[in-house]
């Protein structure tokens, strides 16, 4: 498992290379010694990037790269960015018998450091085109992606603040940033209606950013660093997916962002002396 998730991230690291020339340059690069690896056909490796289960194994890969950087980061952020694809929505376009030209993209809700800008959480969903928006707010609630990016963040970090743009504004979010020890920031909307349904801190947060809004911005734009992190992403690894099956998509994704993190590591090596066991 070790040599085929050496072989995924190598060809992940170049946008828009198809199979069988990243096979080439694995053996490039072997032949080179800058990996030292037995590369697979490139049917296998086709095999096991469309393979549900190795999605456990990508999910692991974020946590584990991200902990090296505990030691400096405390607050952190959660955004959302779009991912295209090229591919088309064929049982829509056959429901209303119309031909449509838009493509099918890819959700990516990514929790990230505000320093380092390493991911620390990452969820990956695949989206139709035509879906009303105010459905992704109502799925973000259900599944409790926000809450459960907490979760796995606090596992390794200690969190001070947690800063979220108004698709995060929910009281459970709120509830869930202060049961980690942390204090929430998140775009505060003028439906608030000045009461805090038994959760103190749903009440302070908003009525801190209507008293003092400077002060309460200072933090709340912390978040703007996940923007900076998708940017960086998109710039290096690229912002399209190419796989055709939903599972293959999930894990091309997955491992772009691990590749991000790999980048953010060997930043630490250099400017903060922070030396990551295993990585490159």
């Amino acid at each position: 498992m070790r040599r085929i998730i050496t072989c995924l991230l190598v060809w992940h690291k170049f946008p828009n290379l198809s199979v069988r020339r990243a096979r080439n340059l694995l053996k490039l690069f072997k032949k080179t010694k800058l990996i030292s690896v037995k590369i697979p056909c490139f049917k296998t490796l086709c095999n096991y990037r469309g393979d549900n289960s190795l999605q456990e194994v990508l999910d692991l890969l974020i946590e584990e790269s991200s902990k090296p950087l505990a030691i400096i980061e405390k607050d952190f952020a959660t955004d959302s960015t779009g991912i295209r694809t090229k591919l088309f929505s064929t049982w829509y376009s056959l429901r209303i018998n119309k031909r449509i030209r838009k493509r099918d993209h890819l959700t990516v809700h990514t929790s990230i450091s505000v320093k380092s800008k390493i991911v620390t959480a990452l969820n990956v969903e695949i989206k139709r085109v035509k879906i009303i928006l105010f459905l992704e707010n109502i799925l973000i609630k259900q599944q409790g992606i926000f809450r459960e990016h907490i979760n796995k963040t606090a596992r390794n970090f200690q969190i001070d603040e947690w800063s979220g743009d108004g698709m995060y504004w929910a009281k459970a979010n709120c509830e869930k940033v202060l049961e980690v020890g942390a204090k929430p920031y998140f775009k505060c909307k003028k439906s608030w209606n000045g009461k805090q349904s038994g959760i103190p801190s749903w009440k302070e947060m908003n009525q801190e950013s209507k008293d003092n809004l400077e002060e309460y911005n200072k933090h709340y734009h912390k978040r703007s660093n996940v923007e900076t992190s998708n940017q960086m992403k998109k710039m290096l690894h690229g912002d399209k997916v190419y796989s055709k099956l939903k599972s293959a998509r999930t894990n091309e994704e997955t491992l772009r962002w691990i590749n991000h993190n790999i980048n953010v590591l060997n930043r630490a090596k250099y400017e903060w002396k922070i030396i990551s066991k295993g990585m490159v």
